[in-house]
């Protein structure tokens, strides 16, 4: 069947998502979540009772990739407003041993769900979204689980991301320390406080995180290019259900 390039992997390229990640370009499709990247280490522990915000920033982002290194799941939120297929929006439950779910939409292009567990990654468009990504493909598909095989768009780049993202707070793509890091004041990422850190990448893109700054520095937020694209982290250490769909709720052409 005929597919357009992913809608989703666009906006991870065209928006410099991955420069948050360290995703690479040799990602492998629809294979089983890579093994998490060694987690740099960590800097020495801070003396008790000091507040991360009066910590050196290098301290504030060895302690949050360590956190994230330590993570066995999470939630994932991404918003692109400016996507230029339409504002994009996703919402991903993931683990470090590869199993996910979740759900994003484009407007006025429609919605899928994405599904990966044991190594094998299914998507269920509804129908708008089935005659963008697979204009070929027949009515009947709408609604089913498509296996990601054979010019199925791949989505399962977001399977890794948030993992990826908590992993790698305040590094660049090749895994070098970002370009002018600095703490940047403190904020308020659903009711809890956070510090700011703001960096630039290697093509200059401004990224900014927001790092839990009680309890586990776990990465609560990150933005890439001032809004272009935006992501929340949560529920963390969730275990995520994720179970093959039903055999007949499975499309095959």
């Amino acid at each position: 069947m005929r597919t357009r390039r992913p809608l989703a992997a666009t906006a991870l390229s065209a928006l410099a998502l991955c420069a948050l990640t360290a995703c690479g370009p040799d990602h492998e499709k629809g294979a089983a979540a890579p093994s998490a990247p060694a987690a740099p280490s960590a800097a020495a522990p801070a003396p008790t009772g000091t507040p991360l915000a009066d910590l050196p920033v290098a301290d504030v982002v060895a302690g949050s990739r360590a956190a994230g290194a330590a993570l066995t799941g999470l939630t994932l939120t991404v918003s692109v407003p400016g996507h230029r297929d339409g504002p994009f929006n996703g919402t991903f439950a993931e683990d470090g041993a590869g199993a996910c779910t979740g759900r994003f939409t484009v407007r006025d292009k429609g919605s899928a769900e994405l599904l990966r567990s044991g190594g094998r990654a299914w998507i269920r468009p509804d129908k708008d979204y089935l005659a963008v990504a697979l204009p070929d493909a027949p009515a009947a598909a709408a609604g089913k689980w498509l296996p990601v095989e054979g010019g199925v768009p791949d989505y399962t780049s977001f399977c890794d991301l948030g993992v990826r993202m908590a992993r790698q707070v305040g590094l660049d793509t090749d895994g070098s320390p970002g370009r002018d890091l600095a703490k940047a004041g403190t904020e308020q990422i659903n009711g809890a406080a956070a510090v700011v850190v703001t960096m630039t990448d290697r093509d200059g893109t401004p990224v900014r995180y927001a790092v839990a700054a009680q309890g586990e520095p776990r990465l609560l937020a990150a933005e890439s290019g001032s809004g272009a694209t935006t992501v929340r982290l949560g529920d963390f250490d969730r275990p995520v259900q994720a179970a093959p769909p039903a055999e007949d709720q499975v499309f095959r052409r």
